[in-house]
């Protein structure tokens, strides 16, 4: 037992620095609800990690969007982890606006996420090696067997929210 559950809401919406840095850095996390051990942290690992990729792969419209107005350069990256009695999604790099782009996450077109689930079966297939690595991968294809893309819209919906958020973001420091 890990003791009484994570409340999901931000406990500092923001925070902020000024550092030796060539332009701002951030990083962005979502509280997302803890797993259990076993079989169904393997799966909750899968949903978590196809619904970054969706939002926030390279591939993705939101992605190529904000890389397209500017907005984050090759530096940015997101992923889902589970700790225990925590889980949560992360994403992060160099910006010149990342109030902005933590914006773009949270308004992010639903109706995009849809579009790229038709690629679904191929993303999942392309991170098995990478996201299993900790779990016994024969059980790959009866966990993946058992994601819908509800189960990824889901998430998206229930995480990726204003509440949830923390944005962290280091400045240069003035000359």
């Amino acid at each position: 037992d890990h003791g009484p559950a994570e409340d999901l809401t931000a406990a500092q919406p923001e925070t902020a620095c000024a550092m030796e840095v060539a332009m701002p850095t951030f990083l962005l996390g979502f509280k997302c609800a803890p797993q259990p051990e076993g079989p169904e942290q393997m799966r909750a690992t899968a949903v978590g990690e196809l619904a970054c990729d969706l939002m926030m792969g390279e591939s993705s419209p939101l992605y190529v969007r904000l890389y397209s107005q500017g907005l984050i350069n090759g530096s940015f990256g997101a992923s889902y982890d589970i700790l225990p009695g925590a889980a949560y999604v992360y994403a992060g790099g160099d910006s010149k606006d990342p109030r902005a782009v933590a914006r773009r996450i949270v308004n992010a077109n639903f109706g995009a996420a849809l579009k790229a689930l038709n690629s679904f079966e191929s993303i999942a297939v392309s991170m098995a090696e990478g996201c299993f690595h900790h779990y016994d991968p024969y059980r790959f294809p009866e966990v993946y067997d058992s994601i819908t893309q509800q189960d990824v819209l889901d998430f998206i919906r229930e995480n990726f929210v204003e509440s949830h958020m923390a944005l962290s973001v280091i400045h240069p420091k003035e000359g």
